[in-house]
Parts: structure tokens; C-alpha cells; sequence
């Protein structure tokens, strides 16, 4: 009967034993698995930017959680400004530094700002010496005009003209003498978003009789 006794005690001390060491390691691994976190980390797209004097842009930044709030900011803002959502614009000549910072953490983009490149200007001419032109009654004469975007002929350029006197006239560039006198005839030219205009003298004289 006691080694009954024994063999009883001796098994329930076991079990304690068992469930009381498998619990403590069950308890151990979660906590220890709940104490993983992850990092927080942000970074810009592009580290660095070029832009001319009033352009925009949207900065991109890729961060460990989605869907944050990123705070932004410039050290010069003289030379370039960014919105609260990260919209970057150049306003003069030189450089700064961009920031984005998440949870702590931050991250720098170098902005560049030069200056903006010179719009070509459109320009029209007569090949007259003077910008003028004398012709007899009756005769015609070609317009002699040129366009320029910059330094760059435009060929396919659609040439207005205005007369200021019914002495004279133009029809598809060619000038005709209908009169005797003086008077100005305006050539005009619109392209690329852009007019100019020109003022030619036009002395008509009668035909010397034979």
C-alpha cells in the first residue's frame, strides 16, 4: 500500500513538474515574439533634383508603413519652398536641401534651382535695305520676308498684310502698284503662340513717258 502511495506522488509530481515548465515556455516564446518590431525608415525617390527658376514638383518618398504623415520642410526658402504635401517650387538661382521626416526618422533630397532657359522670340523682316521699296505704276513685285523663331527660319509661317493706302495692294505675297504715292504696307506673323510685326515704305512712281 505505500509504494501505491509513492508511485501516486511521484507521478502527480510529474505532471506539475511538466505543465508548469511547458507553460513557462509557451509564455516565453510569445512574449518574445511580440517584442519584434519593425523599423521605421523613409527615404526619398530621387536624392537630388534639378529646376528652373518657378517650376514645381512633387517630391516622392517611400516609407516602412504606408499611409503616414510625412512633415516637410527646406533649409533655404529663399531658393526653393515645399507645401505640407511635399510639392517643391524653385524660386531663385541656387541651392537647398529638402526634408521628409516620419516617426523620427528623415530623410534629405539636394534641390538645385538655375535659371529658366530664354523663350525664343519670333521676329519678322523685309529684305529691304531701309524697309523700303520703290516700284513704278502697274508693276508687281514679290514680298521679300523672313521669320525667325530665335535664330531658326520658319518656313511654314502664314504672312498677314495690311495696306494703308488703296495705291497699292498684296495678294499671296505678291505687292502690285495701283497707284502713284506713298504709303506703308504692315506684314504680320502669329506663331507659336507668339506676334510680330514688320513696316514696309512703298514709294509708287508713274512710267517716264517714251
Amino acid at each position: 500500500m505505500k509504494r501505491l502511495l509513492s508511485v501516486l506522488v511521484a507521478t502527480l509530481l510529474g505532471v506539475c513538474c511538466f505543465t508548469a515548465c511547458g507553460g513557462g515556455e509557451g509564455q516565453e516564446s510569445s512574449s518574445s515574439s511580440g517584442e519584434v518590431n519593425q523599423e521605421n525608415t523613409i527615404e526619398f525617390v530621387d536624392n537630388e533634383i534639378t529646376l528652373q527658376v518657378g517650376e514645381s514638383l512633387q517630391l516622392e518618398v517611400v516609407t516602412s508603413k504606408p499611409n503616414v504623415y510625412v512633415f516637410w520642410s527646406a533649409r533655404d526658402t529663399h531658393v526653393a519652398a515645399v507645401s505640407d504635401n511635399g510639392v517643391v517650387t524653385a524660386i531663385a538661382v541656387g541651392q537647398t536641401i529638402c526634408y521628409a521626416e516620419f516617426a523620427g526618422k528623415s530623410a534629405m533630397c539636394l534641390v538645385k534651382v538655375v535659371s529658366k532657359e530664354a523663350e525664343p522670340v519670333l521676329s519678322i523682316s523685309a529684305l529691304y535695305e531701309g524697309n523700303s521699296v520703290t516700284i513704278y505704276k502697274g508693276d508687281t513685285l514679290p514680298m521679300s520676308i523672313i521669320v525667325k523663331l530665335g535664330d531658326t527660319i520658319v518656313e511654314d509661317a502664314k504672312i498677314e498684310y495690311s495696306v494703308a493706302s488703296e495705291i497699292v495692294s498684296v495678294a499671296d505675297g505678291i505687292l502690285s502698284a495701283d497707284g502713284v504715292g506713298e504709303t506703308t504696307i504692315t506684314a504680320m506673323v502669329e506663331y507659336n503662340g507668339q506676334t510680330a510685326t514688320t513696316t514696309i515704305s512703298v514709294t509708287i512712281v508713274e512710267v517716264a513717258a517714251e
